[in-house]
C-alpha cells in the first residue's frame, strides 16, 4: 500500500497546526498535509468570557472545515504514533503518512487522574472549570448562585495551557459577587504553586493589587493534591491540610500527549513532552521534526501569543534548514492577559528572561484598563479567526 506523502505534514489542527499550515502555503511550500480528527475548532481564550456570561457561546467555535486553508490536504484522523526515522505518522485509521518535514502541534491533554477526586467533584458539580468548553454554562451558574461560604480558585505552574488566564475566572467571579453584594460573605481563596502569582515582578504587582482590593486570601507555594467529598486537600511547604469548600474552580492538570512518548520523541527531562530546542523549535535528535505549542517543553508559558511567535520561527527555520542557513531564534515571547474585572484587563508581555516586552506603541500595557479589555474580548477573537489562522499575522 502506498503511503501518502507531503512536503510538510502537520499534526494537530488547533491554533499552532492551522496557522503553521497557512504560513507554509504562503511561504511557497509545495504540498501541506494536516492530521486532525476534530470537526469543531474552539477559540479557548474566549471560554472564560463565556462562563462569566460576557460572550455568547456561539462565538466560541467554528467548523474545522471552514478553517483548514485551501490547498491543505486534511486527513481526518488522530495521530497515534510517529516514526521519526521515516518522518512518518500513523493515523488512528491505520494509514501511515509521510512528510519531508513533520510539524508536531498536537497540544496537551487533560490528566485528571493526577488529582484524585477532582473529576468526581467536577461531575458532582462542586468543582467547576472555565477551561472545559463543555462545562461553561454550569461553571457560570455555580458561580452566580454562590451567596456565601468558601470559594477556592487554583493557579498551578507548568505544564499549563494559558496559565495566566486562570486568574480571569477568579476576577470575573469577584467582580460579580461585589456587584451583587455577596463578596463580603464569601471567603475567596487563591492557591498557587509559585512564590508569587506571576514570575514577572511588574505583572505580579498589578495582579496582587487587585487581589488585595477584592480581599482574596492568597496562599503561595500551595497546590490542590486531592478532593474528598466536600473537603479539598492542599499541599504546602509546611505540609498537608484539609478544608471544606462550597465552590472550587480548578485549573486542570495537563500532561503531554501520549503520542510523543509512544514515539520516543521526549527525553528523560521533559516528562513526556516533545524534546525540541526551545529557541529553534527543531527536535534535538531528529532534525526534520519540528514542534510548537503545548506539546513542547519550551520552558515558557503556554499561550496563544507565544504560539504565534513560535509558528513564525518554525516555518522560517524549515526553509533555512533546507538551505543550510543559520536558524532563527525564538526568544520565549508570551503574553499574560489577565482580566481584573468585567471591564478592565492587564495585557502584560514578556520573554524567556522575564523581561517586559512591548509589541504595541504604548508606554504601559500592564496597568489594567478598559482598553486592554476591549482588545482581548472583542478585537483578538476577530484577529484569530481572520488573520492568525490564515497565516496573515
Amino acid at each position: 500500500m502506498n503511503e501518502p506523502r507531503h512536503d510538510v505534514l502537520v499534526v494537530g489542527g488547533g491554533n499552532g497546526g492551522l496557522s503553521a499550515a497557512a504560513h507554509l502555503l504562503r511561504r511557497g511550500c509545495r504540498d501541506v498535509g494536516l492530521v486532525e480528527p476534530a470537526d469543531v475548532h474552539v477559540y479557548k481564550p474566549l471560554q472564560h468570557y463565556v462562563a462569566a456570561g460576557l460572550a455568547d457561546p456561539r462565538e466560541l467555535t467554528r467548523p474545522q472545515r471552514d478553517l483548514v486553508p485551501d490547498g491543505v490536504h486534511w486527513h481526518r484522523t488522530a495521530a497515534v504514533r510517529v516514526d521519526p526515522e521515516r518522518q512518518a505518522v500513523l493515523g488512528e485509521d491505520g494509514v501511515w503518512r509521510r512528510g519531508t518535514d513533520l510539524v508536531l502541534a498536537p497540544g496537551a491533554r487533560l490528566d485528571w487522574d493526577r488529582v484524585p477526586g477532582a473529576w468526581d467533584a467536577v461531575e458532582r458539580g462542586s468543582a467547576v472549570s472555565s477551561f472545559l468548553d463543555t462545562l461553561l454554562t454550569r461553571t457560570g451558574e455555580r458561580i452566580n448562585r454562590l451567596e456565601s461560604g468558601r470559594a477556592i480558585f487554583e493557579l498551578h505552574g507548568q505544564p499549563a495551557s494559558g496559565r495566566e488566564t486562570a486568574l480571569k475566572s477568579l476576577f470575573f467571579a469577584c467582580d460579580r459577587w461585589r456587584r451583587s453584594g455577596a463578596l463580603g460573605r464569601i471567603e475567596v481563596v487563591l492557591v498557587h504553586a509559585g512564590p508569587r502569582v506571576h514570575p514577572v515582578s511588574a505583572i505580579a504587582d498589578e495582579v496582587e493589587r487587585h487581589l488585595r482590593d477584592y480581599g482574596v486570601q492568597v496562599r503561595p507555594e500551595t497546590s490542590i493534591s486531592a478532593i474528598e467529598g466536600d473537603e479539598i486537600v492542599l499541599t504546602a511547604p509546611q505540609g498537608k491540610s484539609r478544608e471544606r469548600f462550597d465552590l472550587a474552580h480548578l485549573h486542570p492538570p495537563y500532561a503531554a500527549p501520549e503520542l510523543v512518548a509512544a514515539s520516543g520523541l521526549d527525553s528523560s527531562a521533559t516528562s513526556g513532552f516533545l524534546d525540541v530546542d526551545p529557541e529553534t523549535l527543531q527536535h534535538r535528535r531528529h532534525p526534520r521534526i519540528w514542534g510548537a505549542g503545548d506539546a513542547c517543553d519550551l520552558g515558557d508559558a503556554r499561550t496563544g501569543g507565544a504560539l504565534r511567535h513560535q509558528v513564525k520561527v518554525l516555518v522560517e527555520n524549515i526553509r533555512r534548514a533546507r538551505t543550510g542557513a543559520t536558524l532563527q531564534r525564538y526568544d520565549g515571547y508570551t503574553v499574560a492577559p489577565v482580566a481584573t474585572s468585567r471591564r478592565s484587563l492587564s495585557f502584560g508581555e514578556y520573554d524567556r528572561d522575564l523581561q517586559v516586552r512591548r509589541s504595541l506603541p504604548v508606554p504601559d500595557e500592564i496597568t489594567s484598563t478598559p482598553l486592554w479589555y476591549l482588545l482581548d474580548r472583542y478585537l483578538l477573537p476577530q484577529i484569530y479567526w481572520h488573520r492568525i489562522l490564515k497565516g496573515l499575522l
